[in-house]
């Protein structure tokens, strides 16, 4: 009987960590879907290149604090203190270079730009209070946490598209307004035991031994993926990089399980780091088949959709062909990434991120190569899958030859 419980329990918060990674991601295809609705292909280009760098962004901040506050002891108010000084250097330092190089190197205005720098600051800030839930894996109140997010950004677009014609411009403050709300909503929400206080001396180079590479790791697929969206809109232009970008929303679905299974997987593996690391790299391996065997399911459904659902998801057909290779995409990342989570466990994210450096430059290398002999946008997401792969399945040798030489490092003491 305990045995069943323990069972349901993980299932239940495998289930709401992935439904909180979709409430999120919803909140980001609500933004996408409108804007290629509403603004035209080629606006949608441009939107998904500064909504692309602002989850970049994101992703290296929280690499650094956040997946270092669910790993080091975030009790203690001199680590806490060293994860806050880190939080507001990082975050005002990305806010500003959001304003200057959107200012400079894309069609909006000062102000716009401004709310773009602000929209940057509040996505880390939201992002932060997730990852304070996911430590406790407390993953219903996470789910409505994103819910706030989702209707606050959504509520504001409807709003001013009932009073005015949207503009990119718009959508950044209705993505500001967003994050501001689920902030300080996640904020009032979070148990007491939570909310550390911070204490002198702050552990700042403790926090960043382990955080800057983390945070390193985390933002090589973002950054991946913009260098792509730069590739295709050079290459090609706007109208296929909005192209590729609708097969990959309609594709998202898929990628928001893979996310979802992998942050209750990392926040899992965080606190049972006790465990030996054989006994977690097979759980890590049961993990990624049953990851694997999900989006499997997910591209069945999806591609017998396709002709209904993505018109009403994009407002277009995407490509067939795209399309699945946006899943394939998927299904390596489903692959490769819990690995790289073990590593990071074990503090070996230097490592780590070495290979996951050469696999993203693989897939770049490829998507390039693929582009050069084709000027076919449908066949990107399929070299990038290729590189992927390569990454997750060496960082596997990689752990086995670790865990090997530590058993027989253990051994010999022992004798």
């Amino acid at each position: 009987m305990t045995t069943i419980r323990r069972l349901i329990g993980r299932v239940t918060q495998v289930a709401s960590s992935s439904v909180a990674q979709a409430i999120q991601s919803l909140s980001s295809m609500i933004v996408l879907m409108l804007a290629a609705k509403l603004l035209g292909i080629e606006a949608l280009g441009l939107f998904s290149i500064l909504y692309g760098a602002l989850i970049l962004a994101a992703a290296i901040t929280t690499g650094f604090v956040g997946d270092t506050l669910m790993v080091l002891d975030r009790h203690d108010p001199n680590i806490q203190a060293g994860l806050r000084f880190w939080f507001v250097l990082l975050s005002l330092g990305l806010g500003i270079v959001a304003v200057l190089i959107s200012w400079a190197q894309t069609e909006l205005s000062i102000v716009g730009a401004t709310i773009y720098g602000l929209v940057a600051i509040a996505y880390v800030a939201e992002e932060l209070t997730r990852r304070s839930y996911m430590a406790i894996l407390d993953f219903p109140r996470l789910i409505v946490v994103d819910l706030v997010v989702l209707v606050t950004t959504s509520s504001i677009l409807l709003g001013m598209a009932l009073v005015q014609t949207l503009t990119i411009e718009i959508f950044l403050v209705a993505v500001l307004g967003g994050q501001v709300v689920g902030t300080l909503y996640g904020w009032l929400r979070l148990p007491r035991s939570e909310k550390v206080s911070a204490q002198r001396p702050a552990r700042i180079k403790m926090v960043a031994d382990f955080g800057i590479w983390r945070s390193a790791l985390q933002g090589l697929r973002p950054a991946q993926l913009t260098v792509t969206r730069f590739l295709v809109i050079a290459l090609i232009g706007l109208v296929a990089a909005g192209q590729l970008e609708a097969a990959r929303l309609y594709a998202a679905p898929a990628m928001l399980v893979v996310s979802g299974t992998c942050s209750f997987l990392f926040a899992s593996l965080a606190r049972q780091r006790d465990q030996a690391p054989l006994q977690q790299l097979h759980q890590t391996d049961r993990s990624v088949l049953k990851l694997f065997l999900a989006t499997l399911g997910c591209a069945v459904i999806g591609m017998s959709l396709l002709p209904w659902g993505g018109p009403l998801l994009t407002g277009m057909i995407p490509s067939a062909l795209a399309v699945t290779g946006w899943l394939a995409y998927a299904s390596a990342v489903a692959v490769s990434t819990p690995y790289g989570l073990l590593a990071a466990v074990y503090e070996k994210a230097r490592t780590v991120f070495v290979i996951r450096l050469a696999d993203s430059i693989l897939s770049v290398l490829l998507v390039l190569l693929v582009l050069s002999l084709t000027d076919d946008y449908r066949l990107v997401p399929w070299a990038a899958a290729l590189g992927a792969v390569a990454g997750g399945l060496t960082v596997r040798r990689w752990l086995i030859h670790e865990i090997r030489t530590e058993e027989k490092v253990l051994a010999n003491l022992s004798s």
